[in-house]
């Protein structure tokens, strides 16, 4: 809770959150954005920092060329008010920065990265006037903060960054992490794993996994079939995300030849090497798709999976945005015995190999259930979503601001 201030006392300013995300606004809709938006709706004004790319990325992305420079950089975003009789309850706003493409290299080399955030930081200081609170989740961003000069810091660990493949030096990015978390008033982790990392060097750590945004998938009860599956004959299994190195490529191919008829939808953008998929009649790749069609593809889908390599350093420590977005759409969901997943064994088939996932498959069309009784899954559902998650970030926020700033006022309900 913020001091209340002395009649005499000079008005305090009110600041903006800047978020540093990982990813790009317009990318996979997931953690970075629902805090963004939550947040803004809730009265605060946020300054939401596009995932940065380099000057290589266009190489090896070419639809990345028009964010080498962006044009415009800052854009305005609408968000959902309510009303309190008379009175609107939320004078927040929701910006987005899409940052110039910056040097390459700035995970392998301490100097490169200063530089970078050097420069960030002057577009931040142009976009949005100060003071500021620094929401990161991105160990670079230790660097930002001698620049931007923020009245508070919070680091939010949603990933074991250093494990990630590329230009990637993990003594170093190991160590802006370290930074970054020691510049900060608390820390949140999504991940078990990430937990515990992160309570060797903070006091203030909370463990806070990943959400859906429950009213949105839970229309899929009601949701026409995505025409992109219409036509694929039943039985269908989905899987949401993007297709990166994490993903077991050999289960799902496995899973393939195990069950020829069952037709494997891939929804997400593709960022490895994928050929050993393309060659299976049965795998369908459709790319990332807008976040709003999600639900028509899980209303013709039988069940769903999360197929991540167990054996993968970074899978270890992930917990999965689609499986929470899976059980608000009232879906059965196979999974591989990644750490997070198996916490959740109750109410997922976990399944070790192809074989038993497809095994798993059988019997869920055949009409068994391992989701719990509806009731059990509405609580459930009810305690992971996003608008509960961002109620721990609007009072972490407020108890962390030192008392020469002005918080958004409480008690808004959305």
């Amino acid at each position: 809770m913020v001091k209340q201030y002395a009649a005499d006392t000079a008005a305090p300013e009110t600041p903006t959150i800047i978020l540093t995300s990982a990813v790009a606004w317009d990318g996979i809709t997931a953690r970075p954005q629902h805090f963004a938006r939550g947040l803004a709706e809730r009265g605060w004004h946020v300054l939401f920092v596009d995932g940065p790319i380099t000057w290589l990325s266009p190489i090896k992305n070419r639809d990345l060329l028009d964010r080498a420079w962006p044009n415009p950089p800052v854009r305005t975003l609408s968000i959902n008010r309510t009303s309190e009789g008379d009175a609107q309850s939320s004078t927040g706003s929701l910006r987005v920065l899409s940052p110039f493409a910056t040097l390459p290299f700035g995970n392998m080399e301490r100097t490169i990265n200063r530089f970078n955030q050097r420069l960030l930081a002057l577009q931040i200081s142009h976009a949005a006037p100060g003071p500021y609170i620094l929401l990161s989740m991105l160990p670079g961003s230790a660097d930002l903060v001698s620049f931007l000069h923020p009245v508070a810091s919070i680091y939010d660990c949603v990933d074991l960054h250093a494990q990630f493949p590329g230009f990637v030096r993990p003594p170093v990015v190991d160590l802006m992490e370290w930074d970054m978390v020691s510049q900060s008033r608390a820390v949140f982790a999504t991940a078990g794993n990430l937990y515990e990392r992160m309570r060797q060097w903070h006091a203030n750590v909370t463990l806070l996994p990943n959400a859906a945004q429950t009213e949105h998938f839970a229309t899929t009860a009601s949701a026409p079939v995505h025409p992109l599956i219409r036509e694929l004959p039943s039985p269908r299994i989905t899987m949401f995300g993007g297709i990166g190195s994490w993903i077991d490529q050999t289960f799902l191919c496995d899973l393939a030849d195990a069950r020829p008829q069952l037709q494997i939808v891939l929804v997400g953008p593709i960022e490895t090497d994928v050929s050993r998929l393309r060659q299976k009649s049965n795998i369908h790749l459709l790319g990332r798709q807008p976040y709003g069609q999600l639900p028509q593809f899980l209303a013709g889908s039988d069940a769903t999976l999360v197929a991540f390599n167990p054996a993968d350093k970074v899978a270890q420590s992930v917990n999965p945005v689609k499986v929470y977005e899976y059980l608000a759409a009232n879906r059965e969901v196979i999974a591989t015995p990644i750490p997070e997943l198996q916490k959740l064994s109750d109410s997922l088939w976990i399944t070790a190999t192809a074989l038993e996932a497809a095994q798993a498959i059988d019997r869920i069309l055949a009409g068994e259930r391992r989701m719990p009784d509806a009731a059990t899954r509405q609580a459930f559902v009810d305690a992971n979503s996003w608008n509960a998650r961002v109620g721990v970030i609007d009072a972490t926020l407020r108890h962390v601001l030192p008392v020469s700033v002005h918080a958004p006022r409480e008690g808004i309900s959305l």
